[in-house]
């Protein structure tokens, strides 16, 4: 049997050696903290950034936020770009709301699209150039929308005119061919006076 050259009657340390070393090892540690600590200590530039970049954040997802609850039932969900600040954590700098722009069945359910639309554009506290120029798309949809259902009312009115005329040409038709027939009323027994 083959035995290391230590005895097994040696320790290999000794109890004041193992509290040294263990006292040296947490110095060590303490120092190495603190070495990474100040690696990560931002600068006040650095914090400044970061908060700018919590102000950015808080901005995009309140605005995408807007649009999403005036745009419900229209809306997709909402998309952002990131940018990953000083201290490692990713802030949205950017973002975006899908919106269903396509026009209704009917002129009416188009004019209401439209609202909706110009409302989830403009519901931000500041709407950006794309939101403005989908605002204007939606009030040109409410225009030719307003345009369809003034015509469709025109069309309906002439119907209802020609349907009126066309009764009265029948029953003034019906009046030159008889008088008598054409009234309900029964001039036979009438009296006008009495002689």
């Amino acid at each position: 049997m083959t035995i290391s050259g230590l005895s097994y009657h040696q320790p290999l340390y000794t109890i004041e050696k193992e509290v040294s070393q263990e006292k040296q090892s947490s110095d060590s540690n303490t120092q190495n903290s603190q070495d990474q600590a100040s690696k990560y200590e931002l600068t006040k530039e650095q914090k400044m950034q970061i908060t700018q970049l919590q102000k950015r954040d808080l901005e995009v997802r309140t605005h995408e936020a807007a649009h999403m609850s005036a745009g419900a039932g229209l809306t997709t969900g909402a998309t952002y770009s990131y940018q990953r600040g000083p201290d490692n954590k990713m802030y949205a700098i950017g973002g975006e709301v899908g919106i269903d722009t396509s026009p209704g069945n009917t002129p009416e359910e188009t004019l209401k699209k439209a609202g909706q639309i110009k409302r989830a554009a403009l519901a931000p506290a500041q709407p950006s150039a794309a939101d403005l120029q989908v605002a204007a798309t939606a009030t040109s949809m409410e225009i030719d929308a307003k345009i369809e259902i003034q015509k469709n009312q025109t069309q309906e009115a002439k119907a209802d005119q020609n349907t009126q005329n066309s009764q009265s040409t029948n029953y003034l038709n019906k009046q030159l061919k008889n008088p008598y027939t054409a009234m309900s009323v029964d001039y036979t027994s009438k009296t006008i006076g009495v002689f």
